[in-house]
This record gives structure tokens, C-alpha cells and sequence, in this order.
């Protein structure tokens, strides 16, 4: 009996064996496949960096410089003194910015006349008349002063003229510009010479035929900065 209980278990252990599954097996991840997962998603991070930061400019890089005027200082300062027929005078903007006659003065001692507010772009210029008589229509003049009563006597032999931010005419802080011509020493001659606007003792030589004198630099600082314009 004995006998026969161990033949009877070896062959139901042999029988559960035979049903029993073999065990499954998950193949691991070839080289190449490895390669290219890591490949996929390197490239899609790149893909993604690139399309993020292609359209800005490195935070290190200087602006380019631009050549589109930005404005800045206007420069008010007598362009021209004219004697033929009704004298006047030219006033323009030297500087690079919008200015205005607001607030300044022209001085031929003892005479003293306050400017209108006028705006001037950068080279228009402003008509003055120093008499009763109008101004002829000039090129680069936008507007015309109507001055009720002259500045007082223009002598084409001898005088000067001064162009102030202020009525302070004996301040070299006021004065903005000056000529003098025919001789020197004129009231406000001194007060120019210590601005640094003008040279000491000099004037502009102003011959018998002469029109006008014109400025030709800017800023003008004595009387080689000036010139007589000369009439056929």
C-alpha cells in the first residue's frame, strides 16, 4: 500500500508539472532602440529651444546705433544784419532741436527790443525789421516781426547789435550773441568779450559798398566769423 501511495504521488507531481507555464520573458531594449529614444527627444528638446529663442537678440548685444535724428539743442543767433534800403535783421535756429524766440531781446544800446515767441525748426530763420520798412520775401524765413516802432538808427559805418535770453543786458550770462562793426568798444562790447563771444578790440570791417554783414560760422566768436556782403 505504501508502494502504491508513492507511485500514485509521483505521478500527480509529474502530472502538475507538465501544466505548468514556462516563464515569460521581456526582451530588454536593443542599442539601436535605446538610441533613438534618447535621440527623439534630445532633438525635440532642441526643436523646441530653438523655436523659442530664434527671434530674440543675446542680452549681451549693444543696440545698433541709429542715424535718425533724435532732436537737441536749439542755438537762436543773428545770421545777418542788412543796411540796403529798409534795414532788418535774420535771426535763425543753428541748433539741431526746436527753439523759440520766446523770452529773448535784441540790444543796439541804447535801444532795446523784445522778441515775440516764434518756434523755429532747425535753419528756418525769423525776419527783423530795424525801420518802418517791410521785409522783402527771403528764402528760409517763416515769419516776419511786426515792430511798432525801430530799433533805432542802423549805420552801416558803425554799430553792434546783441542777442540776450533775458533782459539782463549787462549780464554775460544773458547775452547769446553779438556783433559789432566799424569800430570797437560799443556799449555791450565788454559784456560780449566776457561771455567768450566776442574778441577783445575786434570788429568787422565794413567797406563803403557793403549791404549787409552775414555770419559764416557758428557759434561766431569775433570778426573773423563774420563778413560784408558787397553790392555791384
Amino acid at each position: 500500500m505504501y508502494r502504491r501511495f508513492l507511485i500514485a504521488l509521483t505521478l500527480l507531481l509529474v502530472g502538475c508539472g507538465g501544466a505548468t507555464a514556462p516563464p515569460t520573458t521581456v526582451p530588454a531594449p536593443t542599442t539601436s532602440e535605446l538610441g533613438g529614444t534618447s535621440s527623439t527627444t534630445v532633438d525635440t528638446v532642441a526643436e523646441a529651444t530653438t523655436s523659442t529663442t530664434s527671434g530674440l537678440e543675446p542680452t549681451t548685444r549693444a543696440p545698433a546705433p541709429t542715424t535718425t535724428p533724435t532732436g537737441g539743442a536749439a542755438a537762436i543767433q543773428i545770421d545777418e544784419i542788412v543796411f540796403a534800403g529798409g534795414p532788418y535783421l535774420i535771426i535763425s535756429n543753428r541748433g539741431t532741436g526746436v527753439g523759440s524766440t520766446s523770452g529773448h531781446w535784441i540790444c543796439q544800446f541804447p535801444s532795446y527790443y523784445e522778441l515775440p515767441a516764434v518756434d523755429l525748426q532747425p535753419g528756418e530763420k525769423l525776419a527783423v525789421p530795424l525801420g518802418t520798412d517791410p521785409v522783402p520775401e527771403l528764402a528760409g524765413v517763416v515769419a516776419t516781426v511786426d515792430v511798432s516802432e525801430p530799433l533805432g538808427v542802423i549805420s552801416p559805418r558803425d554799430g553792434e547789435m546783441g542777442l540776450y535770453s533775458a533782459n539782463m543786458f549787462s549780464s554775460p550770462e544773458a547775452i547769446e550773441d553779438y556783433v559789432e562793426w566799424g569800430t570797437t568798444g560799443h556799449a555791450r562790447s565788454s559784456v560780449a568779450v566776457a561771455a567768450g563771444i566776442w574778441q577783445d578790440g575786434g570788429f568787422v570791417e565794413v567797406p563803403a559798398a557793403a549791404l549787409a554783414i552775414v555770419s559764416q560760422a557758428f557759434p561766431t566768436a569775433g570778426p573773423d566769423d563774420w563778413f560784408a556782403e558787397i553790392g555791384g
